[in-house]
């Protein structure tokens, strides 16, 4: 059998590099839904939402990281992902997101009438608690 062809993964945000690998598949978080992409994909740029990016090692094993809203660029053989967050599953702090959840519902409890719900910090808040939601559910993917 042929060797398998790498589709190369880097994983980008503000504070740096989370992810740089060959590897043999990739699913992101699309906003409309799961995007799987594989060596020679077709060319596209695509919005992300907060959600689990997983990847396919050569190897077969899976790796899972927490990745908050952004964009994919897929050319061919190479996606680059640029979003505001980025964690493995294996370096995500349990006990912090599980407070981050915690405060987010309290805020967005105290801004539960309906005319705040339109304010910035309701949004804030419930940008919050989906990217402390999603560290959790990342994190217990961890082996």
């Amino acid at each position: 059998m042929a060797e398998q062809r790498p589709l190369h993964v880097e994983i980008v945000t503000p504070d740096g590099e989370v992810y740089s690998d060959d590897v043999g598949m990739v699913v992101l978080p699309g906003v409309d839904g799961e995007l799987g992409v594989l060596p020679r994909h077709q060319p596209l740029v695509t919005l992300l939402a907060v959600g689990e990016t997983r990847i396919r090692d050569l190897d077969g094993t899976w790796e899972y990281i927490a990745t908050g809203i952004g964009y994919a660029q897929v050319l061919f053989d190479k996606v680059l992902v640029v979003c505001d967050h980025g964690e493995l599953a294996g370096v995500i702090d349990v006990h912090r997101a599980e407070e981050a959840v915690r405060r987010a519902r309290e805020r967005l409890v105290e801004r539960g009438d309906p005319g705040a719900q339109a304010e910035a910090d309701y949004f804030r808040a419930e940008q919050a608690l989906k990217r402390a939601e999603n560290r959790l559910q990342v994190a217990g993917r961890r082996s």
